[in-house]
């Protein structure tokens, strides 16, 4: 990878998509003795349990269980997505369900990530825009604690975690599973690379979201390839890590910039709104650019050639 300007206070070399994950990057692996078919099934179901077992701790704090369990439900939906052509129960409605007990966590955690954000902004914040931010901070980490209270109880998203389990019990535990994995990894792969153009073309907004997701996926089933190649190199894991934290950030700040504008009692403009708004858009303009230039790294491959690179994983079962 060329060398990167990450002179940006609040971005740090991030956590692997697996250093807080109740699994574990270990778990992510092939055992000894063990197809990749089996090896897949084992990890989803892994997944699945360990995100219950999270969500009914009573010795994690609210938004730590929150968090956590998020994490890994996008983990299974991108395992869902290498092995959704499997015949089984619910084939239908299984990444729904998934969906659907995220959901019953989103407002939660989507109050507890713009109060950090907030918290980010007011210290980098300079002059003007200090007093902006701190009155900004206080008033999201209050609406983060009124998004708690009506969070739906935990048992809720317990009850469709084991529905999701079931789901995954019911799968075949012998199909080709290099193929799938293949297969999937090169739709991740294309739809990110489409997103990217795009965004070098000059678009915004959604295109940067989906990008981000793409990325994610990328890096999720990269972490199962149990050939070395040279497209899911440690080296590129850690890469599409660090470029899915800036498009977090930059995501995140999108959507608070749209709470502002759209929401005045968040942040009056006689408290410093415009001050706020500007600080948001020249750390958005910085990530973006930071941003594209990972993806001038993790995307230059046609698709056809990355493609190609998998042709050991395929021969997998």
């Amino acid at each position: 990878m060329t060398g990167v300007d990450t002179d940006v206070p609040s971005v740090v070399v991030p956590d692997d998509a697996f250093s807080r994950s109740p699994v574990g990057k270990a778990r992510w692996r092939q055992r000894s003795g063990e197809t990749l078919a089996s090896a897949l099934r084992r990890i989803l179901i892994d997944e699945i349990t360990s995100a219950r077992a999270v969500i009914g701790d009573p010795d994690l704090e609210r938004s730590e269980a929150i968090h956590m369990t998020r994490r890994c439900l996008k983990r299974v939906r991108s395992l869902w997505d290498v092995l959704d052509p499997l015949p089984g129960a619910n084939r239908d409605g299984r990444v729904r369900q998934i969906r659907d007990a995220a959901r019953l966590l989103a407002a939660a955690r989507d109050a507890d990530v713009m109060a950090a954000e907030a918290r980010r902004l007011h210290e980098r914040a300079e002059g003007r825009a200090l007093q902006a931010t701190e009155r900004f901070l206080a008033r999201c980490e209050q609406r983060a604690r009124h998004a708690h209270l009506a969070t739906p109880p935990f048992e809720l998203v317990a009850a469709r975690l084991r529905a999701c389990e079931a789901d995954a019990r019911s799968l075949p535990t012998v199909f080709e599973g290099g193929r799938l994995l293949a297969d999937s990894l090169v739709g991740a792969y294309r739809r990110g690379r489409r997103d990217w153009r795009e965004i070098e073309d000059g678009a915004g907004g959604e295109a940067l979201h989906d990008w981000r997701k793409r990325v994610k996926h990328r890096h999720h089933l990269s972490s199962i390839v149990p050939v070395v190649t040279v497209v899911t190199s440690r080296s590129i894991q850690t890469d599409l890590v660090q470029l899915g934290e800036f498009l977090g950030e930059e995501h995140d700040l999108a959507v608070m910039k749209a709470r502002i504008e759209d929401d005045p009692d968040l942040l009056p403009v006689e408290d410093g709104r415009e001050d706020l708004l500007e600080l948001i858009a020249r750390r958005r303009r910085k990530l973006a650019k930071i941003a594209l230039e990972l993806g001038s790294d993790l995307y230059a491959l046609r698709t056809r050639a990355f493609e190609r690179e998998l042709e050991a994983l395929r021969e997998l079962c």
